[in-house]
C-alpha cells in the first residue's frame, strides 16, 4: 500500500486528468484505488468523475469529526472511489492529522493517489506529510520544466526520495527538439512515461471516461505498469 502525491508547481499540466486515468486504469486491472483531491475550493476530481451531485462529505468533515472516515468515501467504479476536497480552508487541517487521516486509508486501499493542487502552498505541504512517493507532471515547456524541477527540490527536502516525472500533453511534431534526457537531467526525478496530446483526454474534462485502447490510456496503463514494477520500455514512437 502505498500513498502518491501527484504534484506540479505550476497549474494547467493536466494533473487532475493524470490522476483520473491512472485511478481508472488501476481499478480496471484489479487494485483498489482511492483519489483524494487536495484542492481546497477548487476541488474538481468529483467533476471529471461525473460525481459531483453525489458529493455529500470531504475529508475536511473527517478532520473536523462530522463524519466517518468511510462514509466520505463516494464510490466511483469497482476497486475505485473518491475522496473530495472540503470547500472552505480551516485551522485545524493540519500535516499530522491528514497523514493520519491517509494511514487509515491504507489498510482499504492498495494505491492513494492525491491531486495535490498546483503550486506550493499549503494543501501541497498536506499532501507532501501523508505521502510516500511523488508524481511530477510536466508539460514539454520550458517554463513547466523549470517549475517541476522546483517541485521536485521541495518534495525531496520535505522527506520523499521516490519521486517520479511524467511528461503531459507531449506532441511528437511539435516536441521533436525535446530530449527527455535533459528534462529528467533538469527535473532531477526518475522518469515515469509520457502522455500524448489527445483529443480524447478532453473527454475527461466533461466526466466522460476515455476509449479503453485510446492513445491516453494506454499511456496510462503503460505508467501504472511501471509503478506497479514492471519492466515497460520507453519508447516514444509508441505514444
Amino acid at each position: 500500500m502505498s500513498a502518491i502525491m501527484v504534484a506540479s508547481a505550476k497549474g494547467g499540466v493536466g494533473k487532475s486528468s493524470l490522476c483520473v486515468g491512472l485511478g481508472r486504469i488501476l481499478a480496471e486491472h484489479g487494485h483498489t484505488t482511492l483519489l483524494v483531491d487536495m484542492d481546497i475550493g477548487v476541488r474538481s476530481l468529483d467533476l471529471l468523475l461525473n460525481v459531483a451531485e453525489r458529493t455529500v462529505y470531504n475529508w475536511g468533515d473527517v478532520l473536523l469529526n462530522n463524519c466517518d472516515p468511510l462514509k466520505a468515501l463516494i464510490g466511483i467504479a469497482p476497486n475505485l472511489a473518491l475522496l473530495p476536497a472540503p470547500i472552505q480552508s480551516s485551522d485545524e487541517y493540519n500535516a499530522e492529522a491528514m497523514k493520519k487521516l491517509i494511514d487509515y486509508y491504507k489498510d482499504k486501499f492498495e494505491f492513494i493517489i492525491l491531486d495535490s493542487p498546483a503550486g506550493i502552498e499549503a494543501c501541497f505541504k498536506l499532501s507532501l506529510k501523508a505521502s510516500d512517493k511523488c508524481i511530477i507532471v510536466s508539460t514539454p515547456d520550458p517554463i513547466s520544466i523549470r517549475a517541476a524541477g522546483n517541485a521536485a527540490s521541495l518534495v525531496r527536502k520535505g522527506g520523499i526520495n521516490d519521486i517520479r516525472l511524467v511528461l503531459n500533453r507531449f506532441n511528437k511534431k511539435q516536441h521533436k527538439n525535446i530530449c527527455v534526457d535533459d528534462v529528467v537531467d533538469s527535473v532531477t526525478a526518475r522518469f515515469l512515461g509520457i502522455v500524448p496530446e489527445s483529443t480524447d483526454i478532453a473527454l475527461t474534462a466533461i466526466g466522460e471516461e476515455l476509449p479503453y485502447d485510446s492513445k491516453g490510456n494506454m499511456a496510462y496503463l503503460r505508467i501504472s505498469k511501471r509503478l506497479l514494477g514492471e519492466n515497460i520500455p520507453f519508447r516514444i514512437k509508441n505514444i
